[in-house]
């Protein structure tokens, strides 16, 4: 079954679990996508007071919370003050994802996800991408932290981002390439030096439904899980998605470089 991500969740707004279940009749029975949440943020992050949101304040209860200009993420509230929040895509075809018996489930296939996000059940084998969050018991308030990244890689800093050929030696050389999520973007990056010279940074977004995109070494190509869509190193579309729509580039990054090392400027 293929999903039309947008057109779906918006059909599930204001819809009981019941009318959601029905919506996927002839694919998994009682399974549904979590509800849908809109919010906006503020300097990256988002804070819900949970007991405004019933199916977010019950124990096994879940939503998909929408912001704008992000990838949507399910929030998942496994049991006491623990939650956890992470894409809210399956990584198999891009169905969104419920929640079930302490795991993020697909309606569609029936793949299943660990709340850190590991795959527990086929036919999904790529783990879904994870976001920060915390959550203040006495105010009852979870915060959200889309800008969050990866301790020991380099964060943004006035809209840019260093890399020091000492620490990252592998810019040096044609074909090198560094992967990982800057503090102050709260997204995986990939930065590469290109064969003929010169440095390209991409996004890992895809842009058919949003699905994150990840690297193959063999192939020297960006691969969307979900649609099997690939790019090139600079971002452009090499096969488009497996369901005939079309799609442009992923989002790059400008990159200069100096006999220090690479910059990246985030917009």
């Amino acid at each position: 079954m293929s999903t039309n991500r947008r057109g779906f969740l918006k059909g599930l707004v204001g819809a009981s679990a019941g009318a959601a279940a029905t919506g996927l009749a002839g694919c998994a029975p009682d399974i549904s996508p979590a509800p849908v949440l809109d919010a906006t943020e503020d300097n990256g992050r988002v804070v819900l007071t949970v007991s405004r949101y019933p199916e977010l304040a019950r124990e096994g209860g879940a939503v998909t919370l929408r912001v704008p200009d992000r990838p949507d993420v399910l929030i998942m509230h496994p049991q006491g003050t623990q939650y956890a929040v992470v894409s809210n895509l399956c990584t198999h075809r891009g169905c969104p994802l419920g929640f079930q018996e302490g795991e993020a489930i697909c309606p569609c296939h029936l793949s299943r996800f660990a709340i850190d996000g590991r795959p527990t059940h086929p036919p999904a084998t790529i783990p879904l991408t994870t976001f920060s969050s915390s959550y203040d018991s006495e105010l009852d308030e979870l915060t959200i932290n889309f800008v969050a990244g990866e301790e020991g890689f380099p964060s943004v800093v006035n809209g840019k981002i260093f890399f020091p050929f000492t620490q990252f030696p592998q810019l040096r050389t044609a074909g090198g390439v560094v992967q990982g999520t800057p503090e102050g973007y709260g997204k995986l990056i990939f930065v590469f030096a290109l064969d003929g010279g010169g440095y390209s940074a991409v996004d890992s977004i895809c842009p058919h439904q949003g699905c994150g995109v990840g690297y193959q070494e063999a192939s020297q190509l960006l691969r969307c899980p979900c649609h099997e869509a690939h790019f090139s190193r600079t971002g452009a579309v090499v096969v488009m998605p497996n369901t005939g729509d079309t799609i442009g580039p992923i989002k790059t990054f400008t990159v200069t470089s100096d006999a220090t090392g690479v910059t990246v400027a985030i917009a």
